[in-house]
């Protein structure tokens, strides 16, 4: 009886004790408040509107009142040949965003480290900061101002004598390029940020020891600083693996325009549900993909755990 009073008081008190440094880091837990309720609003009251896969979504019926279709509708998008060419459009610009996109970042947290001259090194971490925080709108306006048929490109090409202006941004075979080299732009200064906390971390004294014991340049990086790197890079590259399905619905839909044939998931999802009206089709797409893209990543995690001993749980 006396064990189970005292447990019974040791448990109080650690309740206690949690609720005292809650209280006491009340300001920290106003600051992530906000994130908090948009997750909840936009991502958890949102969650009933996945029943739409199942049914002949009708506006005007509701999600209540309209017709349960099982897995018609599933078996409607796997007979699309359109989807099917979404799905590898998507997975190959994810890829390419991966093989190029992914190591960049690495590379110039490398680089930006060495660079001794401290005001430098803040004017270019400041410089390749600056693209992450233009809106996606914003920047294909920007690319339009340079490659458009009226850019910058083509006025300079005239200004040397070109005999016509030639419309990049029409061409098919510039479109996966674009795409590409945009969002290595956008991303590759804001993606050093962990990687440079990493490397900041490391403790000199090891740089030191391995430089008197003769260790090269490339043999410090690969007995010292990749090592540490090595969870913070494993973790992201699982996320980056599992959103495969994923794509840039802004960059990719700006830039098409009626010359351009390329199609990926969200703009198929979009111009499904919002221009067709056909609710209950596009939201099947998004559930299909969120599942695959979930069965991906703890397959990765599982693969990564095995492999390497880190994983996201």
């Amino acid at each position: 009886m006396r064990n189970s009073l005292k447990t019974a008081e040791q448990k109080v008190e650690v309740r206690k004790g949690k609720l005292k440094k809650i209280y006491q880091d009340r300001s920290l837990y106003m600051l992530v408040l906000p994130s908090i309720l948009t997750i909840f609003f936009f991502r958890y009251l949102t969650m009933p509107g996945v029943l739409m896969a199942f049914q002949n979504f009708k506006i005007f019926d509701g999600i209540a009142g309209s017709q349960w279709v099982g897995l018609d509708n599933a078996r409607k998008i796997l007979s699309q040949g359109a989807l099917k060419a979404a799905v590898g459009n998507t997975v190959f610009l994810s890829i390419g965003s991966l093989v190029f996109s992914f190591p960049c970042p690495i590379f110039l947290s490398l680089l930006i480290i060495e660079v001794q001259n401290q005001k430098f090194k803040k004017v270019i971490q400041t410089l390749s900061y600056l693209p992450h925080f233009l809106s996606w709108m914003a920047i294909v306006g920007l690319i339009q101002l340079v490659f458009g048929r009226d850019g910058l490109i083509n006025d300079f090409r005239m200004w040397l004598g070109a005999e016509e202006r030639i419309m990049y941004l029409a061409q098919q075979k510039n479109f996966v390029p674009l795409i590409l080299g945009t969002g290595l732009w956008q991303g590759l200064g804001w993606s050093t940020i962990l990687h440079l906390a990493n490397l900041s971390a490391i403790n000199p004294e090891l740089y030191e020891a391995a430089e008197i014991d003769g260790a090269g340049y490339f043999q410090r990086l690969k007995y010292i600083t990749f090592p540490h790197m090595m969870p913070s890079i494993v973790l992201q590259l699982i996320f980056r693996v599992g959103g495969i399905f994923g794509d840039n619905f802004e960059l990719i839909y700006g830039l098409q325009n009626p010359f351009i044939d390329y199609e990926v998931i969200s703009t198929i999802v979009m111009k499904t549900g919002v221009l067709n009206g056909q609710y209950s089709l596009s939201v099947c797409m998004s559930l299909i993909m969120a599942c695959l893209s979930l069965l991906l990543t703890l397959g990765v995690n599982w693969f990564s755990k095995k492999v390497t001993g880190t994983g996201i749980f």
